[in-house]
This record gives structure tokens, sequence and C-alpha cells, in this order.
């Protein structure tokens, strides 16, 4: 975020500080917030109305979430880890948006990142197997340094097996058999029940 949008945004902001597994708001609920991510990590999912659950993306720090389109919000929000908030009530953010048009320029840059991670997520739908998506999940998750050491090719799971296959469209089952399959062949070795190790060479040939 710009310094100075960033300053300005400041003077309307509360510091949130949540756990893990939290849920900032929920689906369907009337949208009164926006927020930003100063660290940590989220998930935002969609129940469908079979009572399915879709996770749609994953957020790091420096991402604005909560912008909504009505007034109410899509999808949920929920902790992955302890995180650190900056929240805005969206009538201020509105306000302060007529005399700064900065701030609706960095709004709009991040509803085109929303959609470059939705092109991303997109593609890695369309992967034509199971194992195929999910060495591709791990490809694109790597590039995201806090849980990656590229030293030690050590990648750090924040989100769980059931929270890969809802964001994969697959069964947990599925995925937990192909983190078997990746491990037994060597494309990856396990840790701990958060940690793997890459073998990258493997990886990128697959």
């Amino acid at each position: 975020m710009g310094d100075n949008t960033f300053s300005v945004l400041n003077t309307i902001c509360t510091d949130l500080k949540k756990p893990a597994k939290s849920i900032i708001f929920r689906q369907g609920e009337h949208a009164d917030f926006l927020y930003f991510i100063q660290s940590g990590a989220l998930k935002l999912d969609y129940q469908l109305e079979d009572g399915r659950n879709l996770v749609l993306d994953f957020l790091w720090p420096d991402r604005f979430f909560g912008i909504a389109e009505n007034e109410t919000y899509a999808w949920s929000a929920t902790t992955l880890v302890d995180v650190h908030l900056k929240r805005f009530k969206l009538s201020s953010v509105q306000v302060l948006a007529q005399e700064h048009p900065n701030i609706t320029n960095l709004l709009l840059q991040q509803k085109m990142a929303s959609l470059m991670a939705a092109k991303t997520h997109i593609t890695l739908m369309s992967c034509p197997t199971a194992t195929s998506k999910l060495i591709g999940f791990l490809l694109e998750y790597k590039k995201i340094p806090n849980y990656f050491n590229p030293s030690t090719q050590v990648l750090t799971l924040i989100m769980s097996r059931k929270d890969i296959a809802d964001y994969l469209g697959m069964t947990f089952e599925t995925t937990s058999r192909i983190f078997k399959y990746l491990e037994t062949n060597g494309y990856i070795k396990k840790l701990n029940h958060r940690q793997i190790q890459l073998n990258m060479h493997k990886l990128q040939l697959t």
C-alpha cells in the first residue's frame, strides 16, 4: 500500500488481532467492514446450497478483503494462523475516498489482484489429473516467502488437507492419497504433520 494512502486510511482504522481458526465474517452477513492483512493468513470459503464447501482463495499479508459488491459478504473469511488485521468501516472508507481518489485506485488494484488469484485457481482446477492439480498447488504455494525456505526446500502447510481438497475441488480422501503417492515416489518428503520437503527437480518435470 502506498505510504500516503496508507497514512490516510490509518486515520480511520482499528487494529485487530485474531487467533488461528477465528471467523472474521460469515457468508451472507451484512458487509460493514473492509480489512487489510498486516500479518498472518486467511482462507475465503463459500458454502454451496447442497452443503459442500469451496475454498476460493488463500490470502497473505498486504491484501485487502471484504470488498463487497452489495450489502452482504459473498463468502466467509477464516484465519489459518494468528493474524494482525486493520479494520475499516466501509462507510468511512467511502467518505474518505471522495477526498482522496488514490483510495479508490488502491481498491481497484486489490480487485485486480483478486481476479489474478481467481485465474490461478481456475488454471489449477483445469489440470487434467488430481495429481497434477496437487503438484500445481504446491508449486504455486511455494511462492509465498513466509512459508517456504528455498535453501532447505521446506514448505510449511498452514492450511489443512481438507482446505487443500476444497480449494482444488477434490475429496479429502483423494487429496490424502495423492500426498501419500508423492511421498512414496520421492516428490516430497514428509517432515511432520505441517512441513514437507520438496524435490523440485521431480516436481517441475511432472
